[in-house]
């Protein structure tokens, strides 16, 4: 049995879980049962196997004031590695699991990944003769409207778009400014749908017909204010946002699916007459998004998925990763700013746009295209 290891997150993000799903059916089309470990990618030390991800575990969700989980990671990775428990020494094949992988603002940037240097440059690379690295579903994080030259004149993140292309047997970008990022870099790589496309089949979740609209909400439209538009702009969104939903909820069922707890407590304070879900079972997005008959979201993966089984769904958001979603069939994109003073009427067309059914044809090209990437690396 093949092991199999991926930098992802864990107990992090629902979409992350989506994502690594979808990799996961794609890898065992090839390679049938597989073993599988999961390394989180902000704390790298849980590499080093079950006590560290016990470490993790009990401190997620603490306040990370100053990085002292980080510098925890970085100290312990000074200490000697232990190749049969380490789960990149130990692994088979080595897959970065569909994230932002090209982005550079105001405090970090893609050169400064806290993940690379410890899993790829110190770990990979010492069995890179026999185990291949992936990058499948790689993105773009960056302020909407960015056309990719502030990552590509930087040269430390210049050379990190180069090696890590370089170094990987497959790569393949989930959108088209992380597919222009690495061209402009020197690399010609395929533009493919996320992977989270095949999360609801590989569980053999079928859409449902709609109890309810799918909203979510995330204070300022996306996770980072990328563009600096400050307090005023959160404030804007907070009301055009909570204004719509108010309305739509007089006429219809409406549902707030709430990706974690601070968008869950957002969501109390804001819309407390709208039921909420949140859950710590990933899984169970997937269920609650198949059972709504339209969604208007500001996050990525719930239109992804819940397009994919057939939902018609409006996403808006302000960064790049609106491109992601972009190339699903069913997804309107609208960047925050333009929704201000437009969301009721979209959303109004939304409504009165036609059932769809589930893309069968699309997810079956994407699932070929997939595995013509991988089929000869992995039978090698």
């Amino acid at each position: 049995m093949k092991q199999v290891c991926l930098i992802s997150t864990v107990n992090h993000n629902v979409g992350d879980d989506f994502v690594r799903t979808g990799i996961l059916w794609l890898l065992k089309a090839v390679l049938g049962d597989l073993g599988t470990t999961v390394i989180h990618k902000h704390f790298p030390a849980t590499a080093r196997g079950a006590f560290w991800q016990q470490v993790h575990g009990l401190t997620h969700g603490l306040k990370n004031r100053f990085d002292w989980r980080g510098r925890l990671s970085r100290a312990v990775d000074l200490l000697p590695f232990n190749a049969a428990r380490d789960q990149v020494l130990s692994c088979d094949l080595l897959v970065q699991s569909g994230a932002p992988m090209y982005w550079k603002n105001r405090w970090s940037s893609c050169a400064r990944t806290e993940w690379f240097t410890p899993l790829v440059e110190k770990r990979w690379r010492q069995i890179s003769q026999h185990v291949p690295l992936l990058n499948l579903g790689a993105g773009s994080c960056q302020a909407w409207g960015s056309d990719g030259s502030e990552i590509v004149s930087d040269p430390d993140c210049r050379s990190f778009v180069d090696v890590f292309t370089r170094w990987s047997s497959v790569t393949t970008v989930r959108d088209r400014l992380a597919q222009s990022i690495v061209r402009q870099c020197g690399h010609e790589v395929p533009l493919l749908p996320c992977p989270s496309i095949f999360a609801p089949g590989a569980l053999n979740i079928q859409g449902r017909p709609g109890e309810y609209i799918a909203l979510n909400y995330m204070p300022q439209g996306g996770h980072y204010d990328l563009a600096g538009q400050g307090a005023g702009a959160r404030r804007k969104w907070e009301d055009v946002f909570c204004k719509m939903a108010r309305g739509l909820s007089r006429r219809q069922a409406c549902l707030l699916i709430c990706h974690d707890r601070e968008e869950e407590r957002q969501a109390g304070r804001l819309l407390p007459e709208i039921p909420r879900f949140y859950s710590g079972d990933w899984r169970e997005y997937l269920q609650a998004y198949s059972r709504c008959s339209s969604a208007v979201v500001n996050r990525v993966h719930g239109a992804v998925v819940a397009a994919v089984m057939g939902k018609q769904v409006l996403l808006t958001g302000n960064d790049t990763r609106l491109l992601m979603a972009a190339e699903i069939p069913g997804v309107t994109v609208l960047p925050v700013q333009e929704a201000w003073d437009s969301l009721d009427e979209l959303v109004a067309d939304l409504l009165r746009m036609p059932a769809r059914e589930q893309p069968e044809a699309f997810i079956g090209i994407a699932r070929e295209r997939y595995l013509g990437l991988l089929s000869p690396i992995l039978s090698a």
